[in-house]
Formats: structure tokens, sequence, C-alpha cells
């Protein structure tokens, strides 16, 4: 079961196509920190377990971006586009930026509301 989940032409295209906008939108990295930082500060007094959750997202995401970075280095650049665990890891990064995004969005959507 694992070799087929992990070599599926379905989760590759997945991937590929939840990596796509944060590709497009330069900077995606210091837009999720930014967006880790007004959540935080939101969250600080409001919910002390939401912003223990998103500590450890935050924590999560970098490392992640570390291992990510070290396997592109790893790899080669070239060698990366193709390759399932680059892109995995990737799309993984990009789930977590855009959690940290959203939350950020919803506390500021709450703030203002």
């Amino acid at each position: 079961m694992s070799s087929w989940l992990h070599h599926s032409r379905f989760i590759y295209i997945l991937s590929n196509l939840i990596v796509l906008p944060a590709t497009l939108i330069p900077a995606i990295d210091l837009i999720s920190n930014i967006s880790f930082m007004i959540a935080f500060i939101s969250l600080m007094n409001a919910n002390v377990l939401l912003s223990l959750a998103l500590c450890v997202v935050f924590i999560i995401k970098n490392n992640s971006n570390y291992k990510f970075n070290l396997l592109l280095k790893q790899k080669g650049e070239e060698l990366s586009k193709a390759d399932y665990d680059c892109v995995y890891l990737y799309a993984w990064c990009t789930l977590l930026r855009y959690s940290l995004i959203g939350l950020a969005v919803n506390q500021l959507f709450l703030f203002f509301t």
C-alpha cells in the first residue's frame, strides 16, 4: 500500500496542483511568517490552546522547509522537479503555509467584524 501511495500519479498530480499557487506568489514563506505573527498576537490572550497549535504548525513548517532545502541541494534543481519526495515535501510545506495564512486571515476577519 505504501509503495502504491508513494508512486500514485493521482497523489503526484494533486501535490503539484497544491503547489502551483505558491510558486506563482513571490515570497510565500515571508507572507506565511508575517501571518504567523499576526495570528499569534491576536490569539495570545483569546485562545492559548490554539496559539500553541499555531506555534507547533510554525515549527513543523520551518523544519519541513529546512528538510526540503537540504533535499533540493542533494538532488539538484532539475532532478527535484520530477522527484516524488521533493514534490511531496514541498506540497506539505505549502499546505502548512496555507494554514498559517488562512488562520491569520480568519483572525483579521474576526477582529474587524
